[in-house]
C-alpha cells in the first residue's frame, strides 16, 4: 500500500536539502550530496572552519573539534523483490577510520567495518535519522561500502532495515524525494 501523500508534507521544510538522484537499473537511488552538518553551514562558515567537502569525503574543523564523513549506501529491502531502496547517505566517523577509509579508497579492501553515525535526515522518517549508529563495511572494486543499523534501536528507519518496506511505500518514497516523473 503506498503512502499517502499526506506522509510526505513533512518533505516541504526539507526543500533545501540536497538530493542526488543516481540513474539505477530499475529504481533510482535517493542520494544527499553532503551531510546535513556541513548543509547547516553559511559560506562564511565553511570558510572559517576550512570546510571540505566532495562526492565521498567531508570534513569540518570547528575550533574545538574536526568532524569527518564518509559517503555511504544504506539498502532498505523490498519484501519480495530482489531490488532494493538505496539510499546514499553520509556517515562520521573517527578520525583513524576516515583516514583507513581514505588511504585505500581507491583499493579498499572488502568487510572492513569502521563504526558510524548516519548524519542526514531520511525522508520520510518523522523521527530523526541523523545520530543512528551503524557498520560501515567497505565493498572492493571501488564502490562505496554498505552500512548496517544497528539492532536494539525502536527507531523506525531500523525496522525497515531488517525487515523491509512495500514496493509501493518504496516508489511512494522516490516519487516524494523527485517526483512523478522519475
Amino acid at each position: 500500500m503506498a503512502l499517502p501523500q499526506t506522509c510526505f508534507e513533512s518533505l516541504k521544510p526539507y526543500a533545501h536539502l540536497h538530493f542526488l538522484r543516481e540513474k539505477h537499473e530499475d529504481m533510482p537511488a535517493i542520494g544527499f550530496t553532503i551531510p546535513d552538518p556541513y548543509n547547516q553551514l553559511s559560506e562564511e562558515e565553511r570558510i572559517a572552519y576550512q570546510a571540505e567537502c566532495d562526492s565521498d569525503f567531508c570534513i569540518i574543523r570547528y575550533p574545538d573539534q574536526t568532524d569527518r564523513f564518509i559517503r555511504a549506501v544504506l539498502l532498505i529491502p523490498i519484501i519480495g523483490h530482489e531490488e532494493t531502496l538505496e539510499y546514499g547517505v553520509w556517515v562520521s566517523v573517527s578520525e583513524k577510520s576516515f583516514n583507513d577509509y581514505q588511504s585505500d579508497f581507491h583499493d579498499n579492501p572488502e568487510n572492513v567495518i569502521y563504526f558510524g553515525r548516519i548524519c542526514n535526515w531520511l525522508p520520510p522518517y518523522e523521527s530523526d535519522t541523523f545520530g543512528l549508529h551503524c557498520n560501515v563495511v567497505t565493498q572492493s572494486d571501488n564502490r562505496r561500502p554498505l552500512l548496517q543499523l544497528h539492532q536494539g534501536s525502536e527507531h523506525p528507519l531500523v525496522r525497515d532495515f531488517y525487515h523491509g518496506i512495500e514496493y509501493a511505500e518504496a516508489q511512494a518514497r522516490i516519487e516524494a524525494a523527485f517526483g512523478a516523473d522519475y
